[in-house]
């Protein structure tokens, strides 16, 4: 006994908490020297310290627990070379999603000043890059409920998203011309570069769009649609597909109305 360590006195010398060695014994990973079988009290020996460091180191690299012990029964070079060589996948490929999750973070920050910085009830002819979306036909009225179609969009994504302001509605070409602008014919959600879909996409041609920016929603689209189509008729221009309608700060952002501003996209020629 005077060669052992009781377990706290071991989870302060490798700066450890008692449970995580209590289940390390547990799983077999390591057990103790001596149990007191009269007290159930855990023992080591300075022969694991050597075995404890290993795990401490490996854990560091996050190996997991079930290599780690699988390692420890064999002691192999090759075996602890393999660990690190997979290591360094893992690792790179956590490397690629943290990537993808800053670009997204990214692209939120850059959509929401873009929002709060352009102008509001002014119309304009811009030239809008190629998009790649998802649409899907579904007739739809300015109050409808949005959330079941957002989940038939969302269904194919490969990695659950919240879609904030990438989801909006469009009216075809044929009802704008008709002045039917309380009828939406599609719901869409615009993809950022990084993301993967598993269903059918098309690319949203790059090309002239008259945009129209407002405060509000959906709900107030109506007229501003009219104003828009007015705006190209002056211009001596022509609607050349449907619109593209789009939330740009809404509930998901914000529970103050009178900062949602949302925006219309019309192709022309």
């Amino acid at each position: 006994m005077d060669n052992l360590f009781k377990i706290g006195e071991i989870a302060e010398l490798f700066n450890l908490n008692i449970r995580t060695l209590r289940y390390y014994d547990d799983i077999d990973l390591l057990k103790p020297e001596y149990v007191d079988p009269n007290t159930g009290y855990r023992y080591y020996s300075t022969a694991q310290f050597e075995q404890l460091n290993t795990i401490r180191y490996l854990r560091e690299l996050q190996v997991s627990l079930d290599k780690i012990r699988e390692f420890l029964q064999y002691r192999e070079i090759d075996g602890v070379k393999n660990i690190l060589y997979d290591q360094i996948k893992e690792v790179e490929a956590r490397q690629k999603e943290l990537e993808n999750v800053k670009r997204k973070i990214r692209n939120r920050i850059s959509q929401i000043e873009y929002a709060q910085t352009g102008m509001r009830d002014k119309a304009e002819i811009r030239k809008l890059p190629a998009r790649e979306a998802v649409i899907i036909k579904y007739a739809m009225k300015p109050d409808s409920d949005m959330e079941y179609p957002i989940r038939l969009l969302e269904k194919n994504a490969e990695q659950a998203a919240v879609f904030l302001g990438k989801v909006g509605m469009s009216i075809s070409k044929q009802n704008m011309k008709n002045e039917k602008f309380d009828q939406y014919d599609h719901i869409f959600l615009l993809l950022d570069p990084e993301e993967r879909y598993n269903g059918e996409t098309i690319t949203i041609k790059k090309g002239l769009h008259a945009v129209l920016r407002f405060n509000g929603t959906h709900k107030e689209a109506a007229d501003y649609y009219r104003v828009l189509m007015d705006f190209i008729k002056k211009e001596g221009y022509e609607a050349a597909g449907d619109s593209l309608e789009i939330t740009l700060i809404d509930y998901g952002f914000t529970n103050d109305t009178t900062q949602f501003v949302t925006e219309i996209q019309i192709p022309v020629k």
